[in-house]
């Protein structure tokens, strides 16, 4: 009982830390922002700071992570592990729930204000970028990857490499937040209609599926 206690309060203290980096980071970038400033913002001292991120670096990804594949309103990270779909019906309705999951989280205004802090900074830490990219879209392509993979073994999708299979499902969801969110700084954020979200899944399914006759020899 008393260990779950102390589990509790240590998340608990872990979200209070990033809550309070999450506007710092928005408030004033990542390069201009030091340790003091950050653990002032979150109530705690600066050994405490320490003993959850070692490094400010560490500290930012993981305030991204949680607007984006941790994010608790989308689970994204969660749900794309749960994909286990048995039907070539079940692997659509499962990417057309994970697309809107995606754009939900993408589109987020703090993500997107956070994601522009990045490329600002990025020539000055360009060490900072390599993190993002290995702890945040690589591992969704991983993930992804991993989905499509169970699908290809049982005989839902046509054979084919997974990356590029991943990439054609993320990039045309991924042009929503760049084109209507990153490149529009000074509007809100314009998410498309799950309509459209069904649409570019339908096209995708229509790309990748085995045929009937495949999968019935299967």
């Amino acid at each position: 009982m008393e260990l779950k206690e102390e589990d509790a309060r240590s998340r608990a203290k872990r979200e209070q830390v990033l809550a309070g980096a999450q506007r710092v980071f928005l408030r004033e970038g990542f390069s201009a922002v030091s340790t003091d400033t950050l653990a002032r913002e979150a109530g705690v001292s600066k050994r405490t700071l320490y003993a959850y991120y070692p490094s400010k670096e560490e500290l930012f990804v993981d305030a991204i992570r949680g607007l984006t594949l941790e994010q608790p309103e989308t689970r994204v990270l969660a749900f794309i592990r749960s994909i286990r779909p048995d039907t070539v019906e079940e692997l659509h309705e499962a990417l057309v729930m994970l697309a809107k999951r995606i754009i939900a989280a993408t589109m987020n205004p703090t993500y997107l204000a956070l994601m522009r802090t990045i490329i600002a900074d990025s020539h000055r830490f360009p060490q900072l970028i390599e993190v993002v990219r290995s702890t945040i879209p690589e591992l969704a392509l991983k993930e992804i990857g991993d989905v499509i993979q169970r699908a290809q073994d049982r005989g839902l999708t046509v054979p084919g490499d997974k990356e590029v299979m991943t990439r054609m499902y993320l990039g045309p969801l991924f042009s929503y937040p760049l084109l209507d969110g990153l490149l529009r700084p000074l509007s809100q954020p314009q998410p498309p209609e799950e309509q459209k979200l069904r649409q570019i899944v339908d096209l995708y399914i229509k790309a990748i599926a085995a045929d009937e006759s495949t999968r019935k020899a299967e």
